[in-house]
């Protein structure tokens, strides 16, 4: 069990969210709480606009990759939405940083390629390339002037 802000995990993911809905023990079985936070996650679960919630939480970790990536994105084509999911669940905290999101992302990608992820053959191209323009960027976000 662990301690961690689980309202955060609840919002990054749809399917803990609907398995909470599901499952009102789920909560003890991951996260030490006390009976007010549990009651409180539990209605913060359950509430309609979680969805709406959710949706929005995955646009904000989404955004970075759609300004840096834009290519590689378009080039998994259908293959995006379960590329994207997998990642999430690897990386489940996105960083503010927009570069450093991006970096870590083209990261993942590339070693998920190299480890066999099936994706169209027009993606390796495209994330070198935006991985070299962004790395620069990364780099020059970084300097004091």
């Amino acid at each position: 069990m662990r301690r961690v802000p689980c309202a955060i995990d609840i919002t990054a993911s749809p399917a803990l969210c609907r398995a909470l809905r599901a499952d009102s023990e789920l909560l003890g079985k991951r996260y030490r709480l006390t009976e007010r936070e549990t009651a409180r996650l539990r209605a913060i679960a359950g509430h309609p606009g979680m969805t709406a919630a959710c949706t929005v939480y995955r646009m904000n970790r989404l955004a970075p990759l759609a300004m840096n990536l834009r290519g590689t994105l378009r080039a998994l084509g259908p293959a995006l939405r379960r590329t994207i999911d997998a990642y999430w669940v690897d990386h489940p905290r996105g960083h503010a940083h927009f570069y450093i999101e991006s970096c870590r992302f083209a990261d993942w990608l590339a070693q998920a390629i190299a480890a066999g992820l099936s994706v169209p053959a027009t993606v390796a191209g495209e994330l070198a390339r935006e991985t070299a323009f962004v790395r620069g960027a990364l780099v020059a976000s970084r300097t004091e002037g």
